[in-house]
């Protein structure tokens, strides 16, 4: 996959955390804020991998390797609420994957 589909699936899962953190992403500070878009970035690679990893104890063993790994960069995070902001994020995360795999097979 380009670079590009995986730019715009990382600005989705970005702009679905924003709309659910309201005034919140506003407030968290510049470190914060790039911290969480390269976890996007992550978290968009890991979801198109996903898609054509086998469905093998090894492979879904190295995806949940792979998101812990994103999860402890979320708990890097210096804003207070951390954790809330780690929820909003996957519940994000969720829900840009779930909709691009309904377009995809509506498509065919």
């Amino acid at each position: 996959m380009t670079s590009a589909p995986l730019h715009s699936i990382t600005l989705r899962i970005l702009a679905h955390l924003r709309e659910r953190l309201g005034a919140g992403w506003d407030r968290l500070e510049q470190a914060d804020r790039e911290l969480i878009t390269a976890c996007a970035a992550d978290a968009a690679a890991l979801h198109v991998r996903a898609l054509a990893t086998p469905q093998t104890p090894d492979a879904q063993l190295w995806l949940l390797k792979e998101k812990a790994q994103i999860q402890a960069q979320l708990a890097n995070l210096t804003a207070a609420g951390a954790a809330r902001i780690a929820h909003h994020f996957w519940d994000a995360v969720r829900n840009t994957v779930n909709g691009a795999v309904a377009v995809a097979f509506a498509a065919i």
